[in-house]
């Protein structure tokens, strides 16, 4: 048989077929596996242009598989059925799980593809449980107490073949609900500067707070700033109070708090208020198929 020249089925084709079996529906199908609709579709037309056969009958108000669709649905059951039990064979060879850290500066259970990661990924890694910050992420990884780590002060101009930046979490301005601008939907960091900004010291993190000057310094009032409490929740208490503002990452802005509204920036400036967030991992780590997987899962987004 043919193996290499032949047009075959991806694995995704077949996993979206299967997908529409089950659900019935393209559109519950592509909810079901985080896509959108169209290239679902897509995907499904190729696979019937390389099948050469029609695997479903619609029409406005249902779909059926066609006879050529039951049968080939039992041979892509057994095909992705087949193929999990050799993946997860080849897991259960490899020993410990990969040990990944993740800079506490970010809450990742509120961005959606770093959740689907996790989930993708729950029975190859194990999260490293130390609220760590990426400075001493990064110190763990050097000394080898970590496989990855995703930080967000690994400046890009230190960037080598063993990182990539994977994501950028825009800031969000926290504001007392009795300021006007609470009203509007974006706002202007220029209409805010009579409340003092709560903020950390530049040795902190040098490249972010240059980063966050160079827009600063564009407003027609300088900020007043305030030294950044230990704990977000003091200064969010104080926000309420009236006697201050601050810009949190989105993905940080979950608290309800009376008093305080989370509100985005103008387009000028959320355009250049956000962190940088990288994967990382070590210098020596040895190839291998789940680590291949994991770089590749970033590579694609």
């Amino acid at each position: 048989m043919d193996i290499y020249n032949k047009k075959l089925p991806t694995i995704r084709q077949l996993q979206y077929f299967i997908a529409i079996c089950e659900m019935h529906s393209f559109r519950a199908a592509a909810d079901k596996l985080g896509v959108s609709q169209p290239p679902l579709s897509v995907q499904i037309k190729e696979l019937e242009d390389k099948l050469q056969v029609s695997l479903f009958l619609r029409n406005s108000h249902n779909m059926v598989l066609t006879k050529e669709g039951e049968k080939f649905k039992s041979q892509a059951l057994e095909v992705l059925n087949s193929l999990c039990q050799s993946v997860d064979k080849i897991k259960s060879c490899q020993g410990n799980k990969v040990m990944l850290g993740m800079t506490k500066t970010l809450c990742f259970d509120f961005i959606p593809f770093f959740k689907k990661f996790l989930a993708n990924f729950n029975d190859s890694i194990q999260l490293y449980q130390h609220d760590y910050t990426s400075k001493e992420l990064l110190l763990e990884l050097q000394k080898g107490n970590l496989d990855f780590a995703v930080v967000s002060d690994f400046a890009s101009r230190n960037q080598q073949e063993n990182s990539m930046l994977i994501y950028q979490e825009p800031l969000i301005l926290v504001l007392p609900e009795s300021h006007p601008c609470s009203q509007q939907d974006y706002v202007d960091l220029n209409d805010v500067t009579d409340l003092p900004l709560f903020w950390f010291k530049a040795h902190l993190n040098k490249t972010f707070y240059a980063q966050c000057e160079s827009v600063f310094k564009t407003l027609n009032h300088p900020l007043i700033r305030r030294a950044e409490r230990p704990d977000t929740l003091s200064m969010l208490l104080d926000i309420a109070l009236g006697k201050g503002m601050m810009l949190l990452p989105q993905s940080m802005t979950q608290a309800k708090i009376d008093g305080v509204v989370y509100k985005k920036l103008i387009s000028t400036q959320t355009s250049k208020l956000y962190i940088d967030i990288y994967l990382v991992w070590r210098n020596n780590l040895h190839t291998n198929l789940i680590y291949e997987q994991i770089i590749n899962y970033f590579k694609l987004l």
